[in-house]
């Protein structure tokens, strides 16, 4: 190589770096393809770097999240609604809507004043006086349990039967209360049983 023969001198600033080149005149060309795939290179792995540093960047701000977050806390289970339907159905007191045209005002003061009299001491003797009264001002035989309810109701039995329909079956089996195509009614023993083992209440001196 000639020492006298001319040099070109070039600096490239990128942002990965600088880039110097030196190089004779007669191999420019090629020392300028070298830069351009050195130059390439260098762009590439910055942007690796960068996707690279960004992810990091990403993940670690991810996990302080998952660690600041306050801890998940799980729903309580539902119960079953099957464990409710009980209380709706009918004989039982969440199922009971008042039908109040069953008795009027005069029909509602005599009931009452019956089961006052009468003082029954449990609710299946409220549910015997409350039937019996009700046959006799309403001239009928046969009710439902929402009828029966609303007889002691407005009888002013409180607290109502929360199991009417386990009351029923109760009175069923002592031979008080039989169920026929209207309902249930009183039988014989039922009726003697409100006539002459209830006593009316002694009025006081």
């Amino acid at each position: 190589m000639d020492d006298g023969e001319k040099r070109i001198s070039l600096k490239i600033d990128l942002k990965a770096g600088t880039i110097e080149l030196d190089a004779p005149e007669s191999s420019f060309d090629q020392a300028i393809a070298r830069t351009r795939e050195l130059t390439q290179e260098l762009e590439i792995g910055r942007q690796i770097n960068a996707h690279d540093s960004a992810k990091t960047e990403t993940t670690a701000t991810t996990d302080q999240s998952s660690r600041d977050a306050p801890p998940r806390q799980e729903r309580p289970r539902t119960k079953s609604a099957r464990l409710s339907t009980s209380a709706g159905r009918a004989g039982r007191i969440g199922s009971f809507d008042p039908i109040r045209d069953l008795l009027n005002e005069e029909q509602q003061q005599q009931i009452r004043a019956f089961v006052l009299q009468k003082s029954p001491k449990d609710q299946g003797d409220a549910v015997l006086c409350a039937m019996y009264e009700g046959e006799r001002i309403l001239s009928r035989q046969g009710f439902s349990y929402n009828e029966i309810y609303t007889l002691m109701w407005r009888a002013g039995t409180d607290p109502l039967p929360k199991a009417l329909d386990v009351m029923i079956q109760k009175l069923s089996q002592e031979q008080y209360i039989e169920r026929g195509t209207n309902g249930y009614f009183l039988k014989f023993l039922g009726r003697s049983r409100v006539e002459k083992e209830l006593p009316v209440r002694e009025e006081a001196p």
